[in-house]
């Protein structure tokens, strides 16, 4: 490169490059305060303290985080009233209607605990999908109450088959998938499908805490070869809780709806959250206040979905303050078969005291 030489009154020389004056000073930028914006600026990996989190934000925190407070307020008011409305409509599943409920309020709180410490990410995604997964558990005992019991679900279902070509197992080759009848053994089975989905996901989420706690990127390497395992796991277990849903749609019930809003939840869970974990690698984004822009994507994501769950509990509260809705054209189906068999069984009675009373003649 062609350089200038400028010689002092110490005869020294001073070598500078053609573009660059040598008598302009330029100011220092290796100060502390420019390098730590820098660094949480523009470093994907590293997530901000309380401190420079609340530095970095100032107002807007102290706004953030009242709106987070009143939400989760007004879900857990929610709640409450949600809750006192169903238990008269399901008295005898009191405990499983209470955590079915419970998702919502739980998975906002986890929101808001983001939103407060960014450092928390992993383990309030964590605490969300571990709610989701119990609250399917006992939806599952929640669907099996409302048809009766298993007993009467057998009984009334007289012999059919249960649908296992349904979402997500409805193609090829899926489709070849046996129909079982229904009977205790396959509610059984059904039962340890969707009991599978909380205990896999709690190990899975244990093991992931473990990677993010000893390194953030041996964290990052190594969760795409986990992600297999969580989607085979919940896949498995929504599949479950379909078939049960057509065996119970099968005798007149319709929970569809309330396990919809439930699937919502998780579709939030995880659809947003893997979203929010893609955005800052995929697009580059400026730097709106000195903060990583990951970061930043967190903190909306956590607020949409804290709204989501507001809508998402007042559609609950819709679902459950009514009486359970039960298919017309199934109800008298069941009646009708009920009453033939009971007209059977008298007749039966009568040629069997007349067959008697012949004998003793």
């Amino acid at each position: 490169m062609d350089l200038l030489a400028s010689e002092s009154s110490s005869s020294s020389r001073i070598l500078t490059a053609r573009h660059v004056s040598a008598e302009i000073r330029h100011p220092e930028v290796n100060n502390a305060v420019n390098t730590t914006s820098a660094l949480l600026c523009h470093s994907y990996s590293v997530l901000p303290d309380f401190g420079s989190y609340y530095t970095a934000l100032n107002t807007y925190a102290l706004v953030t985080w009242i709106c987070g407070f009143f939400v989760l307020a007004a879900l857990c008011i929610l709640y409450g009233v949600t809750l006192r409305s169903a238990l008269k409509h399901w008295p005898k599943t009191k405990v499983n209607l209470a955590v079915v409920l419970a998702v919502y309020p739980i998975v906002a709180a986890a929101g808001l605990l983001t939103l407060i410490v960014p450092r928390a990410r992993i383990l309030s995604e964590a605490i969300a999908q571990e709610t989701v997964m119990v609250a399917m558990y006992h939806l599952y005992f929640m669907i099996i109450a409302e048809c009766g019991g298993p007993d009467q679900l057998i009984s009334r279902s007289s012999g059919s088959l249960m649908e296992t070509r349904v979402l997500p197992c409805c193609c090829w080759p899926c489709c070849l998938l046996p129909r079982p009848q229904v009977q205790k053994k396959c509610l059984t089975r059904l039962r340890y499908l969707i009991l599978q989905m909380p205990i896999v996901q709690a190990l899975i989420y244990i093991i992931v805490l473990v990677l993010w706690a000893e390194d953030v990127e041996l964290y990052r390497n190594n969760f795409i070869l986990i992600q297999p395992f969580i989607a085979v796991s919940i896949l498995s277990g929504i599949w479950g809780m379909m078939i049960c849903i057509r065996a119970a749609e099968a005798i007149g019930t319709r929970p569809r709806a309330r396990f919809l809003a439930l699937q919502l939840v998780l579709l939030i869970v995880k659809l947003q959250y893997g979203i929010a974990k893609a955005l800052p690698e995929l697009f580059q984004f400026s730097c709106i206040v000195a903060l990583n822009p990951s970061v930043f994507v967190h903190m909306i994501q956590n607020m949409i979905m804290m709204a989501e769950m507001l809508l998402l509990s007042l559609w609950a509260w819709r679902l459950y303050s009514v009486q359970p809705e039960k298919s017309t054209e199934k109800v008298p189906q069941v009646v009708i078969a009920v009453l033939e068999d009971s007209l059977h069984s008298i007749d039966l009675k009568k040629d069997i005291e007349k067959s008697y009373k012949n004998e003793r003649i």
